[in-house]
Order: structure tokens, then sequence, then C-alpha cells
């Protein structure tokens, strides 16, 4: 295929085994057997419809994920806050698992937040006015 202003579509790159993607002339992506990787993309826009299904989950390393719309469900499993560590013994289902880091300090107007402190012993809560109390310990 031609790599000229005006091209649109696929190259196969030799030696390498991947697909290059190219919109209007500029190489914008490849595709391998096991990835698709589109480093120009800021955005990747989804159907309403669309359902991810992957065997590692997906995962965000730049920027958040966010919800403008609708909820944030997690209909099996934990929401995870930090890089929890197992459980000893039996892992909870349905839980916000938290780990430790850093208290906040200060007024967060119309606000508030629950955090895990002291070794994960203490479960605290900030409320708008900066007021930091113990919820369990």
């Amino acid at each position: 295929m031609a790599k000229g202003a005006k091209s649109s579509g696929w190259f196969r790159a030799a030696g390498r085994g991947d697909l290059e993607l190219y919109y209007d002339g500029t190489r914008v992506g490849t595709v391998t057997a096991t990835a698709l990787n589109l480093p120009l993309a800021p955005t990747l826009a989804l159907a309403a419809t669309t359902t991810i299904t992957a065997g590692t989950g997906v995962t965000v390393t730049t920027g958040n994920n966010t919800n403008t719309a609708g909820d944030h469900r997690v209909t099996a499993g934990n929401v995870r806050l930090g890089a929890v560590n197992t459980f000893a013994t039996t892992e909870p289902t349905s839980a916000y698992v938290m780990m430790v880091g850093t208290n906040p300090v200060g007024a967060i107007t119309t606000s508030g937040g629950v955090f895990c402190t002291t070794g994960g012993a203490t479960l605290s809560k900030i409320i708008a006015a900066g007021t930091v109390s113990q919820i369990e310990t």
C-alpha cells in the first residue's frame, strides 16, 4: 500500500510481524496477535452498548476513568483503592478495600471522604469543613 498523504489502511511491517495502521498518511498505531496499540489516540470512544471483555481487565496508566452519566457499577468483586495486599484467609466480596495512603488535611468544600490510617487499623472520615474523625478502630 502506498503511504501517501491521502492513504488510509494497514501496512504489514516486514520483519516485525505486526500491522501498521495509517490514517490519511499518518501512522496511528499497530496491531499484533495480542494487542492493539493506539499511541496517538488520547480518547477511545466506545458505543454505549460496548462490552469490554479482557482477561486482565482494563488499565488506565495516565489520566482518569470518568463517568459523565450513569453509575460506576461493580457487579462482582471489590472496589480497591491503592495497591492492596491479599487477605490472609478469606477475600471479601462487594467491599471497598483500602490501602493506607496520605491523610487529607484542610477543608474539601462540598465534599467528604473516607480513608484508612494507622497502618490499616483505623477507618476515618473527613467532612467539608476539614474535620477528621475516626469511624472505627
